[in-house]
């Protein structure tokens, strides 16, 4: 169970991540990559806390080995998700920076 609440943690600091994206891009960029990644977090969140309801998972492992093969397709879909939004929103704020500087 302490694998969840560290992960729990970490989708906490995913959200206060999205915040700082929404601040240090532009106005429309900013604010539709913190929505895609507060969205894909939360989905996350609510099919990690299904998945903890129907007692698949009880550790950080099984978690991580229900992504990698695809036993939830919801909670699969949703890291993937989440993972890509984080991914592009990065990639956006590389490219800002280097247009700037």
């Amino acid at each position: 169970m302490k694998g969840i609440l560290l992960f729990t943690v970490l989708l906490l600091a995913i959200c206060a991540t999205s915040l700082g994206i929404n601040a240090a891009l532009p106005s429309p960029d900013g604010a539709l990559f913190a929505i895609a990644i507060l969205l894909s977090a939360a989905f996350t969140a609510i099919s990690l806390c299904i998945e903890l309801g129907e007692g698949r998972i009880n550790d950080m492992g099984d978690v991580m080995k229900m992504i990698e093969t695809g036993q939830s397709l919801r909670l699969t879909l949703a890291a993937y998700a989440l993972g890509s939004s984080l991914a592009a929103a990065v990639t956006v704020l590389v490219y800002h920076g280097l247009l700037e500087g």
